[in-house]
């Protein structure tokens, strides 16, 4: 089937249509709402953030006390912990009714798409109020900008710092170091090299990774916030890909990172990552050479290299190569349905059994991807019989809230646009009840590839 430009751009490229709002129309609709990322309103804003972190050692504290203490004391930890939960649900319902509503569906897509390139999954309670601000502060600000921008944003943010164990690592050398006999640990260092530049296979060695760990000693944080802590930095000059760097310095490696950013292999691996996201797990060679290209020519410049994506006749290829993971699918439930942000929440018609706990069900919750190299890409990992049972679970769920606003054969429509095809809406017309009718549609290839 041929999909129509607006349909591309809403399923392959974006979160699906909303049927009160304009679709994007083009590539250069699609890039300028790029550019909408960096100055949006953050959902952990700084005020925020440092709120939260506030609340952290308050419920710390009060375990602290509840350990210690008697029945009150139990009791006011109860509370605490429960009012952060509530806290901390609030952002991931707010980032749900952001992509919901989004007019720029391409944007949110990309900053989805790097924030998972990034990835950052909660390793401790306390970790959840520095990984809640993490896509607003070290993503989106950059998604249009400079890879090595980004880079180094997510290099220097408290939460990936505190994921990988940065603050861990001592330089065996360093006053700190040497005082409590510590080492490095390489763990940043390894998944900059393997993950976020380079790539596994890519043209680093062992020494590579352990001069890039030495050359990191030193982002470390300090009240919930980074800071450069000279104490801990090794001193010396390391080789790194054959260049020498200033160890115990900020700036040298920062310039490690921007070389690392702009590496012909680092192209090559974020290219073939594009492609496999947007297209198909198996994307075009050409699709491949002309966005590593295009990275090489812009020395990494984002916006550059979504263009080339775009217009790329790959784009443009019929659509339901991929399989949509949980949270897409979800968000292109609510976006057909129109759902609002007040309707996105414990209290509203799109509660926590629809969203949260769906997508925990269904084996995507928020923050927990499996490893550092984040969710699986491939449809194999997301159509099994159990993932299906999930997602045929939810789209009974869902189908008797959806009943009660919206003909399913409208849905249907609002949903898929011309991607719907005519067996499809044969059976959601058939259906014996409207539940069904949108139980079908949710379950159906149709709506769960793009």
């Amino acid at each position: 089937m041929t999909s129509d430009e607006e349909t591309i751009a809403s399923l392959r490229f974006g979160l699906g249509p909303r049927p009160d709002a304009r679709a994007e129309s083009g590539p250069a609709d699609m890039l300028r709402g790029l550019r909408t990322l960096a100055d949006g309103p953050a959902l952990v804003d700084e005020a925020a953030d440092r709120a939260l972190w506030a609340e952290v050692r308050e419920v710390r504290e009060a375990r602290g006390d509840a350990r210690s203490g008697g029945k009150a004391e139990e009791t006011a930890f109860a509370a605490e912990r429960k009012d952060l939960r509530h806290r901390l649900e609030a952002i991931q319902f707010a980032s749900l009714a952001r992509a919901a509503g989004t007019p720029h569906g391409f944007a949110e897509r990309m900053a989805r798409f790097w924030t998972d390139h990034f990835t950052v999954a909660v390793k401790f309670p306390g970790h959840w109020s520095r990984v809640a601000g993490y896509p607003d502060q070290a993503i989106r600000p950059h998604v249009a900008g400079r890879f090595e921008d980004m880079l180094i944003a997510v290099v220097r943010h408290p939460a990936m710092l505190m994921y990988l164990d940065q603050d861990r690592s001592f330089g065996p050398n360093s006053r700190a170091g040497r005082r409590r006999d510590r080492g490095l640990n390489e763990n940043l260092a390894r998944e900059v090299l393997e993950l976020h530049t380079l790539g596994a296979g890519g043209p680093y060695s062992q020494d590579d990774v352990q001069a890039l760990a030495a050359l990191l000693t030193g982002f470390a944080t300090g009240k919930g916030r980074f800071r450069y802590r000279d104490n801990m930095a090794e001193p010396g000059r390391f080789s790194l890909l054959g260049v020498r760097y200033d160890g115990a310095d900020e700036a040298g490696t920062l310039e490690a990172l921007r070389v690392l950013a702009r590496h012909p292999a680092t192209a090559r691996h974020l290219a073939r990552k594009l492609a496999v996201h947007f297209v198909a797990d198996d994307p075009p060679a050409a699709l491949i050479d002309a966005l590593a290209s295009r990275w090489l020519e812009t020395e990494g410049d984002l916006s550059a290299v979504s263009a080339a994506l775009l217009a790329h006749p790959a784009a443009r290829a019929p659509l339901g190569a991929k399989v949509r993971p949980p949270q897409e699918a979800l968000i292109a439930a609510l976006r057909a349905a129109g759902a609002g942000a007040a309707e996105i929440g414990p209290d509203g018609a799109f509660g926590r059994k629809l969203t949260l706990a769906a997508l925990a069900d269904m084996g995507q919750a928020f923050h927990r991807a499996p490893g550092p190299d984040g969710w699986p890409e491939d449809a194999a990992h997301w159509i099994t019989p159990g993932g299906m049972a999930a997602r045929l679970k939810w789209a009974a769920r869902m189908g008797r809230v959806l009943a009660e606003r919206v003909d399913p054969r409208a849905y249907a429509v609002a949903a898929l646009g011309d991607a719907l095809s005519p067996e499809t809406a044969l059976a959601v017309s058939r259906a014996a009840e409207r539940w069904e009718g949108h139980a079908l549609l949710l379950a159906s290839p149709d709506f769960n590839r793009r």
